[in-house]
Formats: structure tokens, C-alpha cells, sequence
């Protein structure tokens, strides 16, 4: 039993597959910033994670070491095998494939197999192979960091499997976050009729055994509910995703806006090349090459920059388009400096993935709280769409409307040379601060800590006699 104390705090297990020093950085913010704030709103948080002594095929190390320092350096972080071959296993793999053509057989079999389980044999994603491995530790953990709360956030959706056995087998209560949508999205109905199903019923399942369900936006809480109608309606809570308000403090006076040259387009943020997952500048592209077919003065005063990953398929398009002159591909930059780009664009782009009606990009919230440019975001109806409207951010259009993409853009550029250039506030940001979403977070803990409480034991829990919850 935890002594009792002033100072005693009752604990959450913080189950995350996607966390640093691994990317991508998108991935796990959300919970880094939980992990933050959470002490001093009265909850401990230890992290269940994968391990970090290697690199490993889905895992590679990049750009989000530094979140770790945000962490308070008592907060405990445990760490398991991710259960698949690390990049250093892979490179001695391929090289005694090149031995003779008897080890080039046997590892191009081996190589194959694996990749077929990862894609057929592991439902709902190849990462479920470290599942026996959190399952294991994470009912250690559960025992002997006197857990109170278990908390998994997905994607992976594999994860909510692990924090469903662990509620299972521990009698904790069980928060689901869900940051991304599984079930009902272009991912989910790419695959065959007997994987949609199985998975349906992964996921039913999960949500059956949780206690609560978080999702990011209304559009998704919406969807849960409607998908679950025997479920009670307040088991799904919407809390959003933001950012963190205290980044953007003092930021005129750090970071002075300089005017641009020319008349600046913006995208911070990276773009991919994906079947499922897309997010295609092909729209944008055509839209800035027809007003400049139809304003040739145009090509010598804009400027499209890209702040991130922008694929060399992209860049070849915009080549053929012929937009080379005005694109500008940066690759990652510091926060400071991109946040410099923000506040001194004229227009701000953001993409969504396509089809991805719940989805609202995080990059929205960094956008508004820097308080600048309207956003111009390119995406099919839904929340996020619904999100710019609400808060009078910016325009929205289909990712290949083309004219009104253009139409947009050459509204935006002429309210920019009459001296009134158009700008939003950042009125209202002050609800997706990370701290507040934090807070909200905490209260839902508190909830059902305090009902877990006051409820018989579960089958399979470990009992303490005499154990009391919330100091």
C-alpha cells in the first residue's frame, strides 16, 4: 500500500508505442505535453514505451530527442523490446545474404515471410509485436509503481489492444485516447472485407473494456458514439489536440516579423506520398501555375515555401509546372525559425489527408497561436474544415479545386498591396493551450480512479486492502 500523504499522488501508466527519441516528432507530442503538465495537476505519470538502445525499421531516431527534456527528470520511463529487427540486425542480414547464392535464397525467404506477417498475419498494424512484451511489463509495472490509471494513446492502434489485456489482468481502469481515427477512414477500407471485420471487432472490444474514450475532435466523438450506441454517450470525451501556449509567449518581441519580398505562401509542416495517407500539393501547383499563365507579373512576386519534408516526386511536378522559380523546399528547420516563417507568410497552407473527415492538422493550432496569416486549408469536408469556419481562421477548399484555390490566393494577395493585408487573431487559442488540455485530461483520471474506487474488484485485479486513491 502507498503511505498516505500531502505529497502522495495517485499514478497513471502512460502506454505509448510512438515516443522520443524515435519520429516522428507528430506522433508523439501529445503525449510528451500530458507528460508534462499532468504533476502538477495532482497525477504522477510512468511511461510504458518501447526501448530506445537501437534503431529499428519502423523506429528511427530523429528530431524529437529534445521533447525528453520537457520531462521532469523523476518521471519514471520504462522501456521494452519493440518485438521487431533492428537496423543493425537488417544490415548483418543483407550482408551474409551476399555471401552465395544459398545465403541470398534463405534471406530473401526469411525477409519475404517476415514482411508478409507484418502486412497479412498481424492485425490491426504490424506494431502488435510488442505487445507481449508491454503486456509483460506493464502488469509489473501496474504492481509494483502502484498504478492507479492505465492511459494508452493510439495510433498505433495495436496499443489499445495492450491497454485493454493490462486492464484485464490488472482490474485498473482504462483511458483511450485516440488521437487518429481506425475504424470508418480511407486507411480502414483499403484493406479486405475479413480484416475490416476483425478489425471492427478489435476495436469494439476495446472500447468495451474502457472506461472512458478520448478523441481529438467533435467530428470523431460524433463517430464513436453513433458507432457504439449501447455504449453510455459520456464515455466518449472530446479532448482536443493544441499547442503549447508557452512557446509562443513574448513572440513578437523574440522573433520581429519581417515583411517579405515577395508575397509569401507558407507550409510548415511535411508533406508525404501515401495511397491511404496523401496529402497532394497537385491542386495548389495548378492553381499557382494558372495565375501566372494568366498574370505572367505574378511568377516574380510570389513565393511557395515548404518548411519540412517535401517529397522529390512533388518537387519534379512543380519543376514540370513550372514552378522551380517560386518553390522553395527548406527541409526541417529549428521551432524558432519556423515560427519566424509563420509570423512573416502572408498565407498559410495546410493540407489534410485526404478523405480524413475527423482529422484536424495539428499544424492549425501552432498557425493560430502565432496569430498572423490567414490558413488556406486544402481539405474534404469535416472537422477541420468546420474548425477554421468556427474560429474565423482562414478559407478552406478541396485539395483539387483548382479554381478555388486560385480564387483564394489572388483575393488574399490583393487585400495584401492595399496596406490592410488580411490577419487573424488568436482570440479563443487560449482553450487548446497544452496545460488546459492537460487539466481536462486529469479530471477524466480523477473521475474514474474515484469510481474504480468505490466499485467491487474486478476479476483479475490484485487488491490492497485499505488502499486509498486520492490524497
Amino acid at each position: 500500500m502507498r503511505p498516505t500523504s500531502e505529497k502522495d499522488k495517485p499514478k497513471v501508466l502512460m502506454l505509448a508505442r510512438a515516443f522520443p527519441p524515435f519520429s516522428p516528432v507528430g506522433h508523439s507530442i501529445r503525449v510528451i505535453k500530458l507528460i508534462k503538465y499532468l504533476p502538477a495537476l495532482g497525477w504522477d505519470p510512468v511511461v510504458l514505451t518501447v526501448d530506445d538502445q537501437l534503431e529499428y525499421e519502423s523506429l528511427s531516431k530523429m528530431g524529437s530527442e529534445t521533447l525528453l527534456s520537457e520531462i521532469q527528470p523523476n518521471v519514471k520511463i520504462y522501456r521494452v523490446e519493440p518485438g521487431e529487427p533492428s537496423l543493425a540486425y537488417l544490415q548483418k542480414e543483407r550482408e551474409f545474404g551476399q555471401k552465395n547464392w544459398l545465403t541470398k535464397v534463405g534471406v530473401a525467404l526469411i525477409g519475404g515471410a517476415r514482411r508478409w506477417a507484418f502486412r497479412t498475419i498481424f492485425l490491426p498494424d504490424r506494431y502488435l509485436t510488442w505487445l507481449p512484451f508491454a503486456v509483460r511489463r506493464g502488469r509489473q509495472i501496474v504492481k509494483s509503481e502502484d498504478i492507479d490509471v492505465i492511459f494508452t494513446t493510439c495510433p498505433p492502434h495495436s496499443s489499445i489492444l495492450i491497454g485493454a489485456c493490462l486492464k484485464l489482468l490488472t482490474g485498473k481502469p482504462l483511458v483511450l485516447d485516440f488521437r487518429d481515427d481506425w475504424i470508418e477512414t480511407p486507411w480502414f477500407y483499403s484493406k479486405p472485407a475479413m480484416v475490416q471485420m476483425v478489425e471492427r471487432k478489435l476495436e469494439s472490444w476495446a472500447v468495451r473494456t474502457a472506461d472512458k474514450v478520448i478523441l481529438v475532435t467533435d467530428w470523431s466523438q460524433k463517430a464513436f458514439q453513433q458507432r457504439y450506441p449501447k455504449q453510455p454517450v459520456e464515455k466518449f470525451i472530446h479532448i482536443p489536440n493544441g499547442c503549447d501556449l508557452g512557446e509562443f509567449a513574448g513572440l513578437g518581441s523574440t522573433i520581429p516579423a519581417t515583411k517579405n519580398s515577395k508575397f509569401t505562401i507558407l507550409h510548415a509542416g511535411s508533406i508525404n506520398v501515401s495511397k491511404f495517407w496523401g496529402r497532394s500539393p497537385t491542386g495548389l501547383f495548378q492553381a499557382i501555375h494558372n495565375l501566372i499563365q494568366q498574370q505572367p507579373e505574378l511568377a516574380e512576386k510570389l513565393n511557395l515555401v515548404f518548411a519540412g519534408d517535401l517529397p522529390e516526386e512533388h518537387r519534379q511536378l512543380a519543376v514540370e509546372m513550372g514552378l522551380s522559380g517560386i518553390l522553395q523546399g527548406l527541409g526541417h528547420r529549428p521551432h524558432a525559425e519556423v515560427l519566424r516563417l509563420i509570423q512573416s507568410a502572408d498565407l498559410l497552407l495546410a493540407m489534410n489527408y485526404e478523405g480524413w473527415a475527423t482529422l484536424i492538422p495539428g499544424k492549425i493550432y501552432e498557425y493560430w497561436a502565432v496569430g498572423s496569416a490567414p490558413i488556406l486549408l486544402l481539405s474534404c469536408p469535416g472537422a477541420a474544415g468546420d474548425f477554421i469556419k468556427q474560429h474565423k481562421l482562414g478559407f478552406t477548399a478541396d485539395p483539387y479545386d483548382v479554381v478555388g484555390i486560385q480564387t483564394t490566393i489572388l483575393d488574399v494577395y490583393r487585400q495584401s498591396k492595399t496596406g490592410s493585408p488580411l490577419r487573424i487573431t488568436t482570440q479563443g487559442i487560449e482553450a487548446y493551450d497544452r496545460r488546459s488540455i492537460a487539466q481536462q485530461l486529469a479530471q477524466v483520471l480523477t473521475q474514474v480512479a474515484t469510481l474504480e474506487n468505490k466499485q467491487p474488484t474486478q476479476a483479475g485485479s490484485e487488491p490492497e486492502q485499505g488502499k486509498t486513491l486520492l490524497k
